[in-house]
């Protein structure tokens, strides 16, 4: 019986279908987002003067917005790298990531509800195995989302973005959400609290975006850049130069570290 709810993943489709309103909200947040971003570029697209605005300001400042800290406003893939890759947008699904992360065991354990849950014939690990496939799912739904937003912008105000170039920054988005999304449930599993998860997920992503913005300028920092994941899928500007591979591999591999380790630490946990 066990083996069978782990197949069927009837824990993932209820996790699914209680937070599919949610899930559409968050949907249409970065759908909007890609909207507006799109509505201004006709503005940008040939105005010298923002380029040199931008190239007026000191490089601190240009590296916490940029990325790479560099931008290139002539072409619609360089202006959303730094409107939405840059900022928003990794924002955006952080937030998205770490709330279901931490609803996701610690939330519901908060709420009383798990020993509920774990009265089914179904052990912990495949608990939350389950949980965390639900999270991935609704991080590739939003991805999706997005991918298909500014493939429709795209085309209806000729910005030029290639199916290559938005599926790579999909994906590096998903990845980076997916690290933010991994940390929270792993968190929340180990220790049963969600304002844990919340906090120390948050704190990760906060570095991550710090260390590979300060690098930029402060040669003590530099050598920490290639262990940030912002860096690692996003350094490289997916939008415009397409996904690091190397990057996009190492960051996936701590994904998968982080989240065997918190179904081990769940499994082992005192829950009485």
């Amino acid at each position: 019986m066990t083996a069978m709810i782990a197949t069927r993943g009837e824990i993932t489709r209820q996790m699914l279908r209680g937070g599919r309103r949610a899930l559409a909200a968050w949907a249409v947040a970065f759908a909007a987002l890609v909207a507006l971003y799109a509505a201004i570029w006709p503005s940008i697209q040939g105005n010298s003067r923002w380029q040199e605005l931008f190239n007026t300001l000191p490089p601190t400042y240009r590296a916490l917005f940029t990325a790479s800290g560099s931008i290139d406003l002539s072409t619609a893939g360089g202006y959303l790298g730094v409107e939405l890759m840059g900022f928003m947008g990794p924002a955006l699904i952080a937030v998205y990531a770490i709330t279901a992360g931490s609803a996701a065991i610690a939330g519901e354990e908060d709420r009383g509800g798990l020993e509920v849950t774990l009265s089914a014939p179904v052990s912990r690990v495949q608990l939350f195995g389950q949980r965390f496939t639900a999270l991935l799912i609704g991080i590739a739904t939003l991805m999706l989302t997005t991918a298909a937003a500014l493939w429709i912008f795209s085309a209806v105000l000729d910005m030029g973005l290639g199916l290559g170039a938005i599926a790579s920054a999909a994906a590096a988005l998903g990845i980076f959400g997916l690290f933010a999304g991994a940390v929270a449930i792993a968190v929340g599993a180990a220790t049963g609290s969600p304002a844990a998860a919340r906090g120390v997920a948050a704190l990760v992503v906060v570095a991550s975006y710090l260390i590979n913005a300060l690098a930029q300028v402060t040669s003590a920092l530099r050598p920490a850049r290639p262990i940030s994941p912002y860096y690692l899928v996003l350094g490289n500007e997916p939008l415009a130069h397409g996904l690091r591979l190397v990057g996009a591999v190492c960051v996936l591999a701590a994904v998968a570290a982080i989240a065997a380790a918190g179904g081990i630490l769940f499994a082992r946990r005192d829950l009485s």
